[in-house]
């Protein structure tokens, strides 16, 4: 089975410290890439987010657009309402070819504050994640019914950032929300990856 691995921008440019990287050209990210393999490449805030521009943007380099991030606030908001807010979001995947819509709750969120160290960072009761989970799940399933995949991005400075919060999460939503696990962020905030990975692989995508 070939295997075609795409890249996070992150690496050249970062999306919640925008200042790290913030000198690196888009052009610069999108060629070292390419020169190491990777065939495609997440959405960062340096990428044109019209479908022509992109496009345009990635084609010299042959990158195709793996998917892209996308911050909801459904602790706030009902999954409809979040569906509806996302429309130019989940246009752009689709004019793109991409089905992977990456989702990670920022509604309380504090890893874009260098002020607030991450022992401040948000928590959810055990009473509190049964609500989250329904809406995320509703959210995955009106997702899915356009062909795109909800993957969640656990992520430090998050109420899905321990290993008890992804079991939580990952317990309480339905077959729809898969797993984005990104390594890096699990072994910072006390996962083991490869155990995360032997729990979830089915879910991870």
């Amino acid at each position: 089975m070939a295997i075609r691995i795409g890249a996070n921008p992150i690496g050249w440019s970062n999306d919640d410290l925008q200042a790290v990287g913030g000198d690196t050209p888009l052009e610069t990210c999108l060629a070292e890439a390419r020169e190491a393999g990777f065939e495609g490449m997440e959405l960062g805030h340096k990428f044109p987010r019209e479908a022509s521009a992109l496009k345009a943007a990635l084609a010299p380099f042959g990158m195709a657009c793996v998917g892209g991030w996308h911050s909801v606030e459904l602790l706030r908001r009902d999954a409809a309402t979040e569906f509806a807010l996302a429309a130019p979001h989940r246009a752009l995947l689709r004019a793109m070819g991409a089905d992977v819509f990456i989702v990670a709750e920022t509604s309380n969120a504090i890893h874009g504050d260098r002020t607030t160290p991450l022992s401040r960072r948000p928590r959810l009761a055990p009473g509190e994640w049964s609500g989250f989970c329904a809406r995320m799940t509703e959210l995955a399933d009106r997702l899915a019914e356009e062909g795109l995949r909800l993957c969640y991005h656990h992520h430090m400075g998050t109420i899905v950032q321990s290993r008890d919060d992804i079991a939580a999460f990952m317990d309480g939503c339905g077959p729809a929300v898969n797993l984005l696990l990104d390594t890096g962020h699990a072994t910072w905030g006390g996962s083991d990856p490869a155990e995360l990975a032997r729990s979830y692989r089915p879910r991870i995508s």
